[in-house]
């Protein structure tokens, strides 16, 4: 069960967006449900009761006393939920820079277009359940697996690859033309340089040529994979 919640204080679009995505949810048979709450200290609360869940927040910027920056920083700082899915919702441009560190997976401009709500909605959503798929390499014979949504980036290394996670370093035999092949069906995985391909829900912001990862990694950008980055850091963050 995936937990859609809407934080905005105007009670109109909140109940305007709940009925929208219930609509959706029946519709497509999704197994999710819906939530409402109008300040972000109500979210909050509700969040450090259990940050286990899957989640998605579709989250106000522009809330009176707690705005929504604020609180997506709380969630990534305070609580290190890393995997909920935040979606901002914003009647105002420019904000694209500062949000960047706190890695939200899309926005919603104001008045809402319901067509790219729901297409939005659908690739979060499909994100959401890639969380225990796993991914499975080969050492020495024995086979270990790792879940892809704890994968932060690969290297290789002569004729090694290196793979970090969000809690340890292994290894294993691979060249990574076939590397990539294997992950071609998951986009958040990005070749960013021919020594690194890395997970795109594990960025924290693009700091020059170079990607700051939420181990506090620094991955380079090279020249030729620019290109392909700026577009997955637009569908991911």
């Amino acid at each position: 069960m995936i937990e859609i919640l809407i934080c905005d204080d105007d009670g109109y679009i909140t109940k305007n967006l709940s009925k929208h995505i219930l609509d959706r949810i029946m519709s497509k048979n999704l197994n999710a449900s819906v939530k409402s709450f109008l300040n972000g200290d109500s979210l909050l609360n509700y969040l450090q009761k259990d940050i286990s869940k899957k989640r998605m927040i579709l989250l106000d910027i522009e809330m009176e006393n707690k705005d929504g920056l604020t609180v997506a920083k709380y969630i990534r700082n305070v609580l290190n939920d890393y995997t909920t899915e935040i979606i901002f919702v914003t009647g105002t441009n420019g904000y694209e820079r500062a949000l960047f560190e706190v890695r939200p997976s899309g926005f919603i401009p104001k008045p809402i277009n319901y067509d790219y709500l729901y297409s939005t909605l659908n690739r979060v959503y499909n994100l959401l359940n890639i969380e225990y798929e796993y991914f499975t390499y080969y050492q020495f014979g024995t086979e270990k697996s790792i879940r892809l949504n704890d994968i932060v980036y690969f290297e290789s290394m002569s004729r090694k690859i290196e793979l970090t996670t969000v809690e340890y370093t292994d290894w294993f035999y691979e060249k990574m033309g076939s590397l990539k092949h294997q992950l071609i069906k998951h986009p958040q995985f990005v070749l960013c340089h021919r020594s690194f391909i890395i997970n795109c829900k594990h960025i924290i912001r693009k700091d020059g040529a170079n990607l700051i990862m939420t181990n506090d990694s620094s991955i380079p950008i090279s020249n030729k994979k620019l290109k392909s980055v700026e577009e997955a850091l637009i569908q991911f963050m």
